[in-house]
């Protein structure tokens, strides 16, 4: 495979791989007679993104028809992300006056040629391939019975209203308007957030066709990245989705390359439970005994999911375990008969190692809560030295000496 791209479509091509590396961490090539496919997955595999490069976006563009065979009618490797991506990434000082793509199939490196315009300095960069892994790809990005159309601006508008930390958005979809909201009715609030909710209606889209009223939810994330591409290049934005649990696909296209977004959802409200949700939905949790507003739901769930059986005992006490743990908390039950006073002074000494003299015999439970006071500090006794006469109770004028002026004032 020989493709060469000029320099108008390099810039092109360095935003889609930016676009691609903020998903997925690897990149597929696919090279077919008609275009050149770039796909990427996330971790989960919940989101799939691919640029279609079709035979227009470059000036030159060779598949060997020896390399094809009837199983597979494309020529596929793999790459990891952070290898391709440092050498389209950000801006550069010297225009490129093409890029050059070579790959022969079952090879174990890919080659890019870039020339500059400045210079007559052909720069060559060979890149070692991941194993040898093709993807396929079923869903088709127009099956979906809804579809709306606006221009990346518009969309990009609608984000504003919305905060950088909102992961997901819900789309309440009627035939004459939609509902875009950053959170669930019925769900719990979280704490330090701020509910959005903007009405849209029909009239505000080039394209409104609902053929069947949802609710879907999906992640924000990729949404985001499709709109920053799509501004870059002044392209409409084309939503076309089926209802909630079923894959949203967000469509850009150019008459020189097609892009596709293909993002799980799930129904809010039906469907909770969805393993196409790309992130957990979290439920209800109501504690009657809990009416404290600042604290989350997390924290309640935490709370019912504690067992307290096994940390109290609610059932009495016997007089054995009474006793056990009166000596661990080193308190004794107090006796008033004298001859058991005895008795409990001389277990105490046996306990305790002391002698039966210097125990009191009389125990006063006012007195067993009451503290001994603290040492006194250093500090304070030097300052009761100093300032010694400020703590006397009474004071003499004559402690001062003579006076050798009266006092100024009248009064």
């Amino acid at each position: 495979m020989d493709g060469i791209i000029p320099g108008a479509n390099v810039k092109v091509l360095a935003r889609a791989i930016n676009a691609l590396a903020k998903i997925g961490d690897d990149l597929f090539i696919e090279a077919k007679k008609e275009m050149l496919t770039l796909t990427t997955l996330n971790l989960r595999k919940t989101i799939c993104v691919r640029y279609h490069l079709l035979n227009s976006f470059f000036s030159s563009y060779e598949i060997d028809e020896n390399e094809l065979t009837q199983q597979s009618r494309d020529i596929s490797c793999k790459i990891h992300m952070k290898t391709v991506l440092p050498l389209l990434k950000g801006g550069s000082s010297r225009e490129k006056d093409f890029l050059k793509l070579e790959y022969e199939n079952n090879s174990d490196v890919i080659i890019f040629k870039m020339k500059f315009k400045c210079d007559d300095i052909l720069m060559k960069h060979t890149l070692r391939l991941m194993d040898t892994e093709s993807l396929t790809v079923e869903i088709k990005p127009d099956a979906g019975c809804n579809n709306i159309l606006a221009s990346s601006s518009f969309f990009s508008q609608l984000l504003t209203m919305f905060s950088n930390t909102d992961d997901e958005i819900t789309l309440e979809v009627s035939k004459e308007k939609v509902a875009a909201r950053n959170y669930i009715v019925g769900a719990p609030v979280r704490s330090k957030s701020v509910r959005s909710q903007v009405n849209l209606n029909a009239s505000e889209f080039s394209i409104f066709q609902i053929s069947c009223e949802t609710s879907i939810n999906f992640a924000l994330r990729p949404f985001r990245t499709a709109i920053q591409f799509a501004e870059s290049f002044n392209l409409n934005i084309g939503i076309n989705f089926d209802v909630g649990g079923k894959p949203l696909a967000v469509i850009l296209k150019n008459p020189t390359f097609e892009v596709n977004f293909i993002i799980a959802t799930l129904n809010p409200y039906s469907d909770l439970q969805s393993s196409m949700a790309t992130t957990s939905i979290p439920t209800k949790v109501s504690n009657p005994k809990n009416d404290d507003p600042n604290i989350t739901v997390e924290d309640q769930e935490a709370l019912l999911n504690v067992n307290w059986s096994e940390d109290f005992d609610m059932s009495e006490p016997t007089s054995d375990k009474a006793d056990e743990r009166s000596k661990r908390s080193g308190f004794q039950e107090v006796v008033k008969n004298k001859n058991t006073e005895a008795k409990v002074a001389g277990k105490r000494c046996k306990d305790f190692s002391l002698p039966v003299d210097n125990l009191p015999m009389e125990v006063d439970h006012e007195d067993m809560d009451v503290l001994p006071p603290s040492p006194e500090s250093p500090r304070a006794k030097k300052a009761k030295l100093v300032f010694g006469r400020c703590f006397e109770p009474t004071f003499s004028e004559t402690y001062l000496g003579q006076v050798l002026a009266p006092n100024s004032d009248s009064e």
